[in-house]
């Protein structure tokens, strides 16, 4: 019994040792690292596309918007001038209108013309609306009366078939 007892005594110290070691406390968290605050990036100016160029008050295209034939309709191949001049649009905030001009050759009479013109640039300000061009924009037809030609060539007429943009700028 007493080797028994010697036993129970032993087992009485290992948990007297157990129970009087200090706990140990777990380590506090590392704090999280201050947040850094992120210098502004700026943003780099859009370009505008190489066919599409504002002087002054006006805005040129390199290349014309086509359109059917005696129509009002605008051609396929003049989408990408158009979305040229959407995008160049976007990037110039500071252009706070947009007058579209149409303009015929001397074929057809002045009310035909007129009418042309009035409807094509009508046609070219619903394509740029499409684009999302939030501008103010109007146009305005004025047939043949302001010809940049005024040779009967068929040069000349092709030179005198165009749209116009004047651009206004915010103050």
């Amino acid at each position: 019994m007493l080797h028994r007892g010697k036993g129970i005594i032993a087992a009485v110290a290992l948990v007297g040792l157990f129970a009087c070691k200090p706990k140990e406390e777990p380590a506090p968290p590392e704090p999280a690292p201050e947040p850094v605050a992120a210098e502004p990036v700026a943003e780099p100016a859009a370009e505008d596309p190489p066919d599409v160029h504002i002087e002054g008050d006006h805005i040129t295209i390199d290349t014309k918007i086509h359109f059917e034939l005696d129509k009002d309709t605008i051609l396929d191949d003049s989408n990408e001038i158009l979305d040229h001049i959407a995008q160049t649009l976007g990037n110039h905030t500071e252009i706070a209108v947009l007058h579209v001009v149409g303009h015929t050759d001397v074929a057809g009479g002045h009310d035909h013309n007129q009418d042309l013109s009035e409807r094509r640039a009508a046609a070219v300000v619903a394509a740029l609306r499409e684009r999302g061009v939030t501008q103010t924009i109007d146009s305005r037809g004025v047939g043949e009366t302001e010809p940049v030609c005024e040779d009967d060539t068929d040069e000349c007429h092709e030179k005198n078939r165009r749209v116009e943009f004047i651009v206004e700028m915010n103050q």
